[in-house]
């Protein structure tokens, strides 16, 4: 009876210590389980949305067709969802303007494909510029070509209301008369109704809506200094995104920057067959062999027609990709000397600013001027002075470093950028440079020289201050003798 006894209680321990190691468990179990069910939630939680607006109706570039986004921004959109943490959702609007007003209001937090200017920077912050493109002038199909917008004259020009060139064209040109349009389409069909002279735009969108509206009667007829430089514009309480979307910018590869611009820049061909025919059922089954081979001769005959077309149109769109590289360059150069021109450096120079403003470095510019050039010009001939002056911007390109940035001011007068270098480099530079020139044989044994004015930047300057005590050093060096160099104070 014992024995029984003391069985049972080990019995009971052990089912007591057995539950206990059940319950146990299952409780483990249900809280690995209530963990696998939320962890899609915490992550999520992690994914920041961005709302963003966008340009309706600027085809290549961007619109929204159907309720989606696209253009060429999309698929830079594509690009940043994939390199970073962030769900984008469009906001969308009926026009530039409105997506401007959210922007200003705060109802989005960013927009992709834009140009900087004074007036914007006022309420968002820039990006590194991911995507460029020349602009150019619209005419009538009899009008001569126009070399840039300092040919304008008394024409009309077309701006679009809210774009940066109506900022940036009465900035440089306050001479041109300027009439404000609501649209690009609005632009194009005014020119060809004879509203206006000329309208303005970038390259892609105008090419495409010419061919969209089909209008015949007017033409790409000149380009002008004013690239765009598009950037994504965050509003100012999300500006700490920036270094964020720089880094990413940065990564984007040559080629798929290319891919992006063969994608929506080429020329398609779509094949349409015609189900409408009327078939009409004659007796004799010789008749009805006739027309079944009249068909097939048919078909032959317009896919050979549509193979031809296709051709082409594919030689015009490798035509028209050269003719926009050299649109390009030539936008960017002077013509006689191959330097950058005036406007590309005054660009450039602002972008640097910027950049002086966050950063505590040294940077100088450097004025030159070639003198007595007149005297050259009045003796030889301006073909002689167009040589040396040739002759000399391969002096100049030959003593500057890697980085610098040298533009044809004006006439005989250069200017030169030098960033991070401080007064003391510039000035071993510039007696390099006026070395070079006593010691070059230019053409017809000319004896050249030069002055230099030379002005460090300083914490107050603007860009007109800056410039300006470059000069006023170039016109004292110029007063003093020549041939030698003076810095501004």
């Amino acid at each position: 009876m014992l024995i029984t006894h003391t069985f049972v209680k080990v019995i009971h321990a052990f089912n007591q210590q057995y539950n206990r190691a059940i319950f146990h468990l299952m409780k483990k179990i249900v809280l690995l389980f209530l963990f696998i069910i939320t962890l899609p939630v915490i992550a999520q939680q992690d994914i920041k949305t961005l709302k963003y607006c966008v340009d309706p109706d600027w085809m290549p570039f961007e619109g929204v067709v159907n309720g989606k986004h696209t253009g060429i921004a999309s698929d830079y959109l594509e690009l940043f969802s994939q390199s970073l943490p962030y769900k984008f959702i469009l906001v969308s609007t009926n026009s530039w303007k409105e997506s401007t007003d959210f922007l200003k209001s705060g109802k989005c937090d960013l927009t992709l494909m834009l140009n900087s200017s004074a007036e914007r920077e006022k309420y968002l912050t820039f990006s590194l510029p991911y995507f460029f493109g020349p602009n150019v002038l619209v005419t009538k199909g009899g009008m001569p070509f126009i070399q840039d917008l300092t040919a304008i004259g008394d024409m009309t020009l077309g701006v679009v209301s809210g774009y940066r060139l109506l900022e940036e064209i009465p900035m440089y040109y306050p001479e041109i008369k300027i009439k404000v349009l609501s649209s690009e389409e609005a632009g194009l069909l005014s020119v060809n109704q004879g509203d206006i002279d000329a309208f303005v735009g970038s390259l892609y969108s105008i090419n495409l809506s010419i061919n969209t509206l089909n209008l015949q009667s007017v033409k790409i007829n000149g380009w002008i200094s004013l690239q765009d430089k598009l950037r994504i514009g965050f509003t100012k309480p999300n500006a700490h995104l920036t270094p964020i979307f720089n880094k990413t910018i940065e990564k984007i590869s040559s080629k798929q920057h290319n891919d992006i611009l063969m994608r929506w820049s080429d020329v398609r061909v779509v094949k349409q067959t015609d189900y409408t025919v009327l078939y009409y059922f004659i007796s004799g089954m010789s008749l009805l062999f006739i027309v079944f081979l009249w068909r097939y001769l048919v078909s032959i005959k317009i896919s050979n027609a549509l193979k031809h077309k296709n051709k082409e149109l594919e030689q015009i769109r490798e035509e028209l990709l050269f003719v926009n590289k050299e649109l390009e360059y030539l936008s960017f150069h002077d013509n006689l000397t191959n330097l950058y021109n005036r406007h590309y450096f005054m660009s450039t120079l602002n972008d640097h600013l910027n950049q002086l403003a966050r950063q505590e470095i040294d940077s100088c510019i450097l004025m030159v001027d070639l003198d007595f050039f007149k005297k050259i010009n009045d003796e030889f001939g301006h073909a002689v002075g167009d040589k040396i002056l040739q002759q000399f911007s391969a002096l100049l390109l030959n003593a500057l470093r890697a980085g610098d940035i040298a533009a044809r001011w004006g006439g005989e007068e250069f200017v030169v950028l030098l960033p991070e270098t401080d007064n003391n480099s510039s000035l071993t530079l510039a007696k390099r440079l006026i070395e070079a020139v006593e010691h070059h044989s230019f053409d017809l044994n000319i004896n050249l020289t030069i002055s230099i004015g030379v002005s460090q930047f300083k914490d107050n300057d603007t860009i007109e201050s800056w410039i300006e005590r470059a000069d006023t050093a170039l016109y004292q060096a110029k007063n003093e003798g020549r041939n030698c160099i003076k810095e501004s104070l």
